[in-house]
C-alpha cells in the first residue's frame, strides 16, 4: 500500500499523490519517531468523524509532544465520506501518553463548545 510521507495517510494501489498534501506517495513509511519502542502498547484516545477532524486532533497532540497514529477501515479517497461511522478515523497514542492526550482533546472540545 502506498502512503503519504507528510500526513501518513494510506492509499489504494495505483494512486500516486496524496489528496490532502499533493505529495508523491511512498511504498513504505519510516517510523515517526526513530527512538520510539516499536513494541509499545498503543491506546485509542479518540475517534474522529473524518480526516479533517483527525488532522486537527493530531496536530494538537503533536504540538504538545505526543506522537500519535491515525487509522481507518476504509482507504482514503478524493471525496471523503462517512456513512454509519465507516469514514471514522481512530487516533492512537502510546499508553503512557493516554491521560495527557485525553485531557488535551477534552480541553479542545470544551473550548469549541463555548464558541
Amino acid at each position: 500500500m502506498p502512503y503519504c510521507p507528510l500526513c501518513r495517510s494510506e492509499y489504494e494501489q495505483g494512486i500516486e499523490r496524496c489528496a490532502d498534501c499533493n505529495t508523491l506517495l511512498v511504498e513504505s513509511m519510516p517510523p515517526e519517531n526513530p527512538d520510539a519502542d516499536p513494541n509499545a502498547a498503543l491506546v485509542e484516545v479518540y475517534e474522529a468523524a473524518g480526516d479533517k477532524e483527525a488532522f486537527i486532533i493530531k496536530s494538537l497532540l503533536e504540538s504538545e509532544g505526543i506522537m500519535c497514529a491515525l487509522s481507518s477501515d476504509i482507504p482514503h479517497s478524493v471525496v471523503p465520506i462517512n456513512i454509519d461511522g465507516l469514514g471514522t478515523v481512530r487516533i492512537t497514542v502510546a499508553q503512557e501518553d493516554e491521560e495527557l492526550a485525553r485531557e488535551i482533546i477534552s480541553a479542545h472540545q470544551d473550548k469549541n463548545s463555548e464558541e
